[in-house]
């Protein structure tokens, strides 16, 4: 009896088609949840370079790819004023090495001795973490005590201060 339902075990293998088998590499299942999910960054001397935090994150391992709920990146490049940024969802690719920020996206980064605090907002926003750089082709609008930019898109490196904009209209105001 053992022997029989071995055999109709096996044949029932055989002949099922060739995506509903059990190939978890195959397919898009996550094998990690965590709620409260929050990760950091260190430097070589020990210095918090940048922290991740979402409501929930859940990990695919097919594709190394994680989905985020309610994220919060903040950014301590040295000698740079501090970036946070928000948005309602996002994807975490290549095991995070690039984070891209979905819905309501808002980056604000700190005033320094030299600028005002910039507030910048848009719909979606690709961030590489570990070179500083930010980038979308989508509209933004970048606001501070001094300027309303509106732009069809940008590129922003931190760590050595450029921004890059397409299609700009800008008001600015000269400080007296």
């Amino acid at each position: 009896l053992a022997f029989l339902v071995a055999l109709t075990a096996w044949l029932d293998q055989l002949v099922q088609p060739e995506g509903s088998r059990g190939d978890a590499k195959a397919r898009h299942d996550p094998d990690l949840i965590v709620e409260k999910f929050s990760a950091r960054k260190y430097g070589e001397d020990g210095q918090t370079l940048y922290t991740l935090a979402a409501r929930k994150m859940v990990h695919y391992p097919d594709d190394d790819s994680a989905q985020l709920e309610a994220i919060d990146f903040q950014a301590f490049e040295p000698r740079q004023p501090r970036v946070t940024i928000s948005s309602e969802t996002g994807r975490m690719l290549e095991g995070g090495d690039k984070i891209w920020f979905e819905g309501n996206v808002v980056l604000v980064r700190e005033a320094d001795k030299r600028y005002e605090a910039s507030r910048l907002t848009t719909e979606r926003l690709l961030v590489l973490p570990d070179t500083g750089v930010v980038r979308t082709t989508g509209p933004v609008l970048l606001e501070n005590p001094a300027a309303r930019i509106e732009a069809s898109g940008l590129e922003l490196n931190n760590q050595t201060r450029t921004l890059k904009l397409d299609r700009v209209r800008a008001t600015y105001k000269p400080r007296p």
